[in-house]
């Protein structure tokens, strides 16, 4: 590498840790990612104490990326018009396959995937985003789940066991399209527990003995 092309490396790599201060306004945060290489909308928020290895980030109209996200910075995270992303959420765009070696589960080869989160899609707390997964417009992912693989629009996923015991976000109920909804922003709540106690009524052995 070059001394120019190093230096501007090291530059960004100051600015990645600097815009995590939570002394600095969201504007100036913006405004210093989109200097290192983001393409951050002018409407778009990026909150402090996050974690972002990489500057490779496309964040649509009205996005946003809450307080003490992780972005691992191995391929490219989209977060489109809409897209919101609540606290401590975790995107890894790089893991490691299963060697299938008892003495080291983890492969030395890499799996490096981009993550793209579709319009309007709300990811709460503490959700894990795998790599190459794409989280269809309009979904909400629970918190704490674990999306290891694509969604369809408009579903309400959470951690549940499928048959095989694997817990993974899972759609659970479909969630209206806005059309001909007339129902208001905050009017009421979504009560899960229904489609939960199903689900595990479905999956216990005793109910199919």
């Amino acid at each position: 590498m070059s001394e120019a092309g190093w230096k501007r490396t090291k530059f960004r790599s100051v600015i990645l840790r600097v815009q995590g201060s939570k002394f600095l306004p969201d504007r100036m945060r913006r405004a210093l990612l989109n200097y290192a290489g983001a393409q951050i909308h002018p409407t778009a928020t990026v909150r402090h104490s996050c974690w972002l290895a990489s500057a490779d980030i496309v964040m649509g109209r009205n996005a946003m990326l809450n307080n003490f996200a992780y972005y691992d910075g191995g391929a490219r995270l989209t977060l489109e018009d809409g897209a919101r992303v609540a606290a401590y959420s975790i995107f890894t765009t790089s893991s490691h396959p299963h060697s299938g070696n008892p003495e080291r589960r983890s492969s030395p080869s890499i799996i490096v995937a981009p993550i793209t989160v579709k319009t309007g899609t709300w990811i709460m707390a503490r959700v894990t985003v795998n790599p190459g997964v794409t989280i269809a417009s309009g979904c909400m992912i629970g918190a704490g789940c674990v999306v290891t693989e694509d969604t369809e629009p408009n579903g309400l996923y959470v951690n549940a066991a499928g048959p095989s015991g694997t817990v993974r976000a899972r759609r659970i109920r479909e969630l209206g399209n806005g059309q001909g909804d007339e129902s208001k922003f905050g009017e009421g709540v979504i009560d899960i527990a229904p489609s939960l106690a199903k689900r595990r009524h479905n999956i216990d052995p005793a109910n199919h003995a």
